[in-house]
C-alpha cells in the first residue's frame, strides 16, 4: 500500500494531544477537550489501515502472529522496564508508594489491564482481532454494524453492572483482580466499535470514485477543510456537555455524547489534515510525521518512563520568575511539549538502534 503521510500527521497530532492530556496544569476546558477523543482517534485510525490493507482477508493466525510481535511483546518488555524504572525512582526519592505499587503495576500488567498508559495495547491489540473477525465472518457492512452494535452494547451494559459491584466489593482482593479482567475484557469491543467505525467509513469512502481516503482531487482539499472545522465544532460543543470522560477507565458519563463528541473529533481532525497531504515534505510536517511514525513509542514511554515528569520540572524551572498569569501558563505548556518531545526523539532513536542491532529483528 502506497504510505498515506496524513495518517501519519494525525497520529502525530494524536500522541501530542496523550502528552497534552496527561500535563498536571492545563484547564478543565482543555482537558475535557483533549480526552473526548484523542484515544478513540488511534482505534479509528486502526479500523481505516485494516481495511486500506485489505488485512480482513489475510490468514488469522498469520495477522495473530504478527499483531502479537508489533504490540502484545512490546507490552510485556515495556512493562517490565517501566516497573524497574519505578523501583529505581522509587529508591531515589521514596516517592509513589513503594513496594504495593510495584505489586499493583505487576498484577494491573498481567491480567492484561495495563497499569498506566500500558492499557492500550492489550485494548488495540485485541479491538483489532475482534473486528477482523467480525468482518470474515459478517462480510456486509450492514452486519457487521449490527454486530458491532450488539457487542459495544453489551459491553457498556455489563460495565456498569460491574461498576456498582466494584462500589460494593472493591475492597475485596479476589474481586478486584476479577475487576481488572472483566475491565481489560470489557474494553475491547468498545474500542473495537472505534475500529469499526473507522474501517467502515473508509469501505463507505473507498466505493466512490475520486474522494477515497487516499485519493486528493483538487475540489477535495476545500471540502475536506470545511467538513472538518465543522466536525471539530461539534467536537467542542458536545465534549463540553458531556465532561470529562476517559476509555482508560471505561468513564463515558453520557453514552450518545460520548460517541457524538469522539466521532466528529477524530474525523474532523482526519480530514484537516487529509487536506494538507500535498504538504508532506515541508520541514513541520516531516517533524509531525516523524512523531506520528513512532507515536507507539511516545504512547508507552512518555509517562512511565518519566519523559514527562522530568519535562514538567524544566517547565517549572524556566517559568519560575515570571508573573503568574495566562502568558505563564502558555510558556509553560509549550516549554513542557517542546522538552517532552526532544526527550523522546533521544529515546526513539536509541531504541532504533537496539532493535536494528538485534538477533530477532526481522
Amino acid at each position: 500500500m502506497k504510505r498515506i503521510h496524513y495518517i501519519d500527521f494525525v497520529k502525530g497530532i494524536g500522541i501530542i494531544l496523550v502528552i497534552l492530556g496527561h500535563i498536571s496544569y492545563i484547564s478543565d476546558t482543555t482537558r475535557t477537550f483533549v480526552v473526548s477523543f484523542h484515544m478513540p482517534l488511534f482505534f479509528i485510525l486502526s479500523g481505516m489501515l485494516i481495511c486500506l490493507r485489505n488485512e480482513a482477508e489475510r490468514p488469522v493466525i498469520e495477522t495473530l502472529k504478527k499483531k502479537f510481535r508489533r504490540m502484545m511483546i512490546p507490552y510485556y518488555i515495556y512493562s517490565v522496564i517501566g516497573i524497574l524504572i519505578y523501583i529505581v525512582y522509587y529508591l531515589l526519592t521514596g516517592r509513589d508508594g513503594g513496594f504495593p505499587t510495584v505489586l499493583s503495576d505487576i498484577v494491573q500488567t498481567l491480567t492484561l489491564y495495563g497499569y498506566s498508559v500500558m492499557w492500550f495495547l492489550p485494548a488495540i491489540f485485541g479491538a483489532e482481532i475482534l473486528l477482523i473477525i467480525i468482518i470474515r465472518k459478517c462480510r456486509s457492512i450492514r452486519w457487521i454494524l449490527a454486530a458491532v452494535i450488539v457487542l459495544t452494547g453489551i459491553a457498556m451494559l455489563l460495565n456498569k453492572s460491574l461498576e456498582a459491584a466494584n462500589a460494593l466489593y472493591g475492597l475485596n482482593t479476589v474481586f478486584s483482580v476479577f475487576h481488572l479482567i472483566a475491565v481489560a475484557i470489557l474494553r475491547v469491543p468498545v474500542c473495537m466499535s472505534f475500529a469499526a467505525a473507522g474501517f467502515m467509513i473508509t469501505d463507505l469512502w473507498s466505493r466512490f470514485q475520486n474522494i477515497g481516503p487516499d485519493k486528493f482531487p483538487p475540489l477535495s482539499v476545500p471540502a475536506d477543510i470545511f467538513i472538518g472545522v465543522d466536525l471539530l465544532a461539534v467536537n467542542i460543543i458536545i465534549s463540553q456537555i458531556n465532561g470529562v470522560t476517559d476509555l482508560h477507565f471505561m468513564i463515558f458519563n453520557n453514552v450518545f455524547f460520548y460517541y457524538t463528541a469522539a466521532l466528529s473529533g477524530s474525523f474532523g481532525l482526519i480530514l484537516l489534515l487529509k487536506a494538507l497531504e500535498g504538504l508532506y515534505a515541508s520541514p513541520v510536517l516531516r517533524l509531525l510525521s516523524y512523531f506520528g511514525v513512532n507515536s507507539l513509542i511516545i504512547m508507552v514511554t512518555h509517562l512511565n518512563f518519566y519523559v514527562l515528569l522530568a519535562a514538567e520540572i524544566g517547565g517549572m524551572h524556566f517559568t519560575k520568575n515570571m508573573p503568574d498569569g495566562i502568558i505563564r501558563h502558555v510558556i509553560f505548556i509549550i516549554l513542557v511539549m517542546v522538552f517532552t518531545l526532544a526527550g523522546e526523539a533521544v529515546l526513539i532513536e536509541g531504541i532504533h538502534r537496539i532493535e536494528r542491532r538485534s538477533p530477532f529483528n526481522g
